[in-house]
């Protein structure tokens, strides 16, 4: 069995269903002319290999999309935070166009008619919303679903956001808020395929390589989205500081149509709004990220950061920005030349990038935006960026703190599980600090053994151990509840688990 296999077996005993049917309850609110979606399913791939082969294609439409695909860019979409007070996700196929309940996983007519913006598309999904770059997040997550569909290069679902497409929602969807973005699906005969290749290569070793392939699979990532405003106080390493940049806006291995060199998500005529304008802030510093080489051309990769300013420069950005979660450790400050729509969406882009890969890497993050021009320049102060660099959305980075973080004279701290509750697989973290014999063992609610995770001496530092769910013997426990019991000499600390 290849690693792939495996995983796909270890987390979802292949192409899983990923939801429960139980949306299908015939006593379920349906609404007019609505109707019920298929349960959206568990693809073969992670979230840093479909953001490594995430490419938009504008034309070559031809043939329909199963139900299925559907589905799940449906469900995907909805699956981001809201960072503003209201977004409406309209979807339009040859018969209608539709408004798609989440809660329900159904969709439901909103006009009659085929309003689509072009003859040989499959659908069209339009986000309508009062913040910008809420559509931006949203669509972000609908284009890497399409993605995680492909299994060979011939045949395969596309997705490109288009303009046109979004005049034309606007101008005859009837939509009850301003459409900001329209994605474009439809099947191809040929597309690039699957690739781990690595491109976002460092030109002055400033940055380690960031991993093209993962353990956790995209929609595991999309179902379990680690979003909160409590953090601890841990800062991020390098290779972390790594992973989120290039997942934000890092380089991967396609050419886009102008000949330009394309990134892990998309832009509008492939104008790359935010180069060069990203911000990591650190407790020592705040760096500039680079995707380019010095020259600046589109057509070059580079994943590298230089020190703008020296110093933390944290606190006074928390000051600036009151509404930013004051206890995460590492900010990345997202900026354009203008607060245009484009650039907004794509900032949008940037911070759902950055959301998933701090998911599938057992960290949290946090989405700011809607910046007034006083907070702007607060922030452009604050860091000592240049004031042409307009700050459009600040994502917040780190350890979630759960609340369970018993301290004692062993030095000993755990620091949460994730998820909790968990299906399938959950991450126990934990800290030490100083070196010691550590215990991790499973027991049942009841008290009943159940199996040892860990058994060995440890040195000092932040550690993470993986529960997949089965007893000492290899079996799959039932649902219920579970505790996980931490020891280091006298001391012992209890973790309560669900299993779902």
């Amino acid at each position: 069995m290849d690693r792939r296999e495996f995983l796909k077996r270890l987390f979802v005993g292949g192409s899983g269903v990923l939801l429960s049917r139980a949306w299908a309850d015939k006593n379920l609110p349906f609404l007019t002319g609505s109707r019920l979606l298929p349960p959206p399913i568990v693809n073969a791939f992670s979230s840093e290999i479909v953001a490594n082969s995430r490419l938009s294609y504008h034309d070559g439409y031809g043939g329909q999309l199963s139900d299925q695909i559907l589905s799940n860019v449906l469900w995907a979409i909805a699956r981001v935070p809201l960072i503003g007070s209201s977004r409406i996700i309209y979807v339009a196929l040859p018969d209608s166009v539709y408004q798609y309940d989440a809660e329900h996983h159904e969709i439901a007519v909103h006009q009659a008619g085929n309003h689509m913006s072009e003859p040989n598309l499959a659908f069209e999904v339009g986000v309508a919303a009062d913040l910008i770059e809420d559509s931006g997040t949203a669509l972000h997550y609908g284009h890497l679903a399409a993605t995680s569909f492909w299994t060979s290069t011939n045949n395969q679902p596309v997705c490109c956001p288009k303009e046109s497409a979004m005049f034309n929602a606007n101008n005859s969807w009837n939509p009850a808020l301003p459409v900001h973005n329209v994605n474009c699906y439809g099947n191809l005969e040929t597309v690039n395929g699957i690739t781990d290749e690595l491109v976002a290569i460092s030109s002055n070793g400033s940055l380690p390589d960031p991993s093209t392939d993962g353990t956790i699979l995209l929609e595991n990532a999309l179902a379990n989205l680690n979003y909160g405003e409590q953090f601890l106080n841990t800062e991020l390493m390098l290779d972390e500081i790594s992973q989120l940049a290039w997942a934000s806006y890092g380089c991967n291995p396609h050419y886009v149509y102008n000949g330009n060199a394309g990134l892990t998500v998309a832009s509008a005529g492939a104008h790359y709004y935010l180069t060069g304008r990203i911000y990591a802030v650190l407790s020592d510093s705040v760096q500039r990220y680079h995707n380019r080489l010095p020259s600046g051309d589109f057509i070059t990769r580079d994943h590298r950061i230089e020190l703008v300013t020296a110093g933390d420069r944290r606190q006074l950005l928390r000051t600036a920005i009151a509404r930013i979660p004051q206890t995460a450790p590492n900010y990345f400050v997202y900026c354009a030349s203008s607060t245009d729509r484009r650039q907004l969406i794509e900032a949008g882009y940037c911070g759902a990038g950055a959301l998933l890969q701090v998911s599938s890497m057992d960290l949290q993050g946090h989405l700011t935006a809607d910046f007034s021009s006083a907070e702007r320049s607060a922030i452009i102060d604050a860091l000592s960026i240049p004031s042409n660099h307009l700050p459009l959305v600040i994502f917040s980075a780190g350890h979630t703190d759960v609340g369970i973080r018993e301290k004692s004279k062993s030095n000993l701290t755990v620091l949460g599980a994730t998820p909790n509750p968990f299906r399938y697989n959950t991450r126990i973290r934990y800290g030490l600090s100083t070196s010691a014999h550590v215990t991790l063992a499973i027991y049942d609610s009841v008290g009943r053994y159940v199996t040892t995770l860990l058994d060995k001496n440890l040195q000092r530092g932040h550690f993470v151990v993986d529960w997949d769910g089965t007893n000492r013997e290899g079996d799959q426990v039932p649902s219920g509840i579970y505790y996980s019991v931490l020891r280091y000499g006298s001391s012992e600390h209890r973790l309560k688990m669900i299993r779902r």
